[in-house]
């Protein structure tokens, strides 16, 4: 009897730790496109500027890592002309469940600090393995 006992709990903490394999497995990247450029056109958010907001907004939240490119940005406007601005790509790859509600809270962090129409967000669902 006390064998069935131990064989049986041994089963159940297999299912639980494999549920929660499972679980862990499903990881989203979310990427932010920051533009560099403040509303009035005139000033540009300076490399001290962005990198004080990563160390206050970001790190915080995401202390495991992230990544930040540099890239600029095009889009169509008024009368057929093309927009150019230099932007942050900011790259973050989390299985955490909150994650999206902590990016979230970064985006408007950004647009209320740098004075910004927007930042765009990109949710994807990915694979990850760590070679």
């Amino acid at each position: 009897m006390r064998n069935s006992v131990r064989i049986l709990a041994v089963v159940i903490l297999l299912f639980v730790f494999g549920l929660s394999g499972c679980a862990s497995g499903k990881w989203n990247r979310y990427e932010l496109y920051m533009g560099q450029s403040y509303q009035d056109g005139q000033r540009l958010v300076s490399g001290e500027q962005f990198q004080d907001f990563l160390h206050k907004q970001v790190t915080p939240k995401f202390s495991d890592g992230y990544t930040v490119l540099d890239a600029q940005g095009f889009w169509g406007g008024k009368k057929g002309l093309t927009y150019s601005e230099r932007s942050k790509v900011l790259m973050i790859v989390s299985p955490a469940k909150d994650a999206g509600q902590r990016v979230d809270e970064i985006a408007k962090a950004y647009k209320d600090e740098f004075k910004q129409d927007s930042v765009l967000k990109i949710v994807s669902p990915v694979e990850v393995g760590f070679n």
